[in-house]
């Protein structure tokens, strides 16, 4: 949900002002919106980012995830216009979608879980590299060195190696429009299916 606040002159919006769980609260560029595009400023208001983007989300460990050219969609049309992913602080990309990828979180511990298209979700460094392979229904954020996953109906946990720690024996029951025909979810689940 984007809650809209007044940043630096009229036609500069902020987005949520509650920063992320793994948001340090020293981060000192927060996402602005300009003649409908969002960028970066700094806390004296100053754009150090221009607005180009179609959505921006707050720096997390010295990268922010952000959309180019449309909305993130589920639909396989839509899906070929949207370019999305991590810019630094001068606002280089430092990974892109490649139109392979989404992204939904911020990163932690050193990671970022993410979804191949039409696929399973794994995990990304912040160079972009693959360092856990695909093979998640969904996955969440790390903390303390441990993600929570769903490994087919079952919840579990992995450690930064990609290898399962616990898993829970109860089966989770489909949830209707939040998982595509192959069982995986095509977007962040409103809430966790695994914590």
């Amino acid at each position: 949900m984007l809650i809209v606040a007044a940043a630096a002159g009229p036609e500069i919006f902020g987005q949520n002002a509650q920063p992320s769980v793994n948001q340090a609260s020293s981060d000192d560029l927060t996402p602005i919106r300009q003649n409908g595009k969002w960028g970066y400023a700094d806390k004296d208001g100053k754009v150090v980012i221009k607005p180009q983007f179609s959505s921006a989300g707050r720096f997390s460990e010295g990268l922010a995830l952000v959309c180019t050219r449309g909305i993130p969609l589920t639909d396989p049309v839509a899906k070929s216009f949207v370019k999305m992913g991590y810019i630094d602080r001068a606002g280089h990309w430092v990974i892109h979608s490649r139109f392979e990828y989404y992204f939904f979180d911020d990163f932690s511990d050193g990671l970022v879980p993410f979804r191949k298209q039409f696929s399973k979700w794994g995990y990304m460094d912040r160079t972009g590299k693959i360092v856990i392979r695909p093979r998640f229904n969904w996955a969440g954020n790390f903390s303390g060195g441990i993600a929570p996953v769903l490994l087919g109906s079952k919840c579990a946990h992995v450690d930064k190696t990609g290898k399962v720690t616990d898993q829970s024996q109860a089966i989770l029951p489909r949830q209707k429009y939040e998982q595509d025909r192959h069982g995986t979810y095509q977007f962040k689940p409103q809430s966790p299916p695994c914590s």
